[in-house]
């Protein structure tokens, strides 16, 4: 499940932002370590360059488990965090039993450059349960099928993946708390 829910985020980046001249060419896996000067919004490269993992730590209320981050790229830069903290169930039916086991709680954002009004309504075209977000930058809208906001704001797009509770409600409050976070550093 959480292989296809990748796949697809990153396949309705592709449909709504397939535009060379918003792709970046950043390094794989890049330390978490970031300067002051690169939080300045025509120097960032990555959503890790906006969102540190104390913040996601802080935020989410995490002390007891470890955090993994990853600066990664797929179609756009892309800031992973996961930790295993038993709070998500994936319950399946197998041979006429229920399977249940546990999967990461995750937080993904993906951060489009010299973004506009056009791409954000091409990639938010495929939401199936968009509702739309007032007073997150210029336009936003949430998606509870997807468990993510996506966001227009100064140039900006963030898709903003939030899984860290089977609560939907839950999910959306934590992602417009990153989203705010996000927009103020912007």
């Amino acid at each position: 499940m959480k292989t296809n829910l990748l796949i697809v985020l990153f396949t309705t980046l592709l449909f709504a932002c397939n535009n060379k001249e918003n792709k970046t060419n950043i390094p794989q896996n890049k330390t978490a370590d970031k300067s002051a000067e690169s939080k300045n919004s025509s120097a960032l490269n990555s959503p890790c360059d906006v969102i540190s993992k104390e913040e996601v730590e802080s935020m989410f209320k995490i002390t007891e488990y470890p955090v993994e981050m990853k600066d990664v790229v797929y179609t756009y830069p892309t800031c992973v965090f996961k930790w295993e903290d038993g709070k998500i169930i994936k319950s399946v039916s197998f041979g006429g039993q229920e399977i249940k086991s546990t999967i990461p709680s995750e937080v993904l954002i993906v951060m489009v450059k010299n973004a506009n009004e056009d791409m954000f309504k091409r990639s938010t075209s495929i939401y199936k349960q968009s509702e739309v977000i007032p007073n997150i930058g210029s336009t936003a809208v949430w998606d509870a099928r997807m468990s993510q906001l996506t966001f227009l704001s100064n140039k900006f797009m963030f898709h903003v993946h939030v899984k860290v509770s089977t609560n939907a409600t839950e999910n959306k409050e934590k992602a417009i708390e990153v989203s705010k976070l996000i927009i103020g550093k912007i």
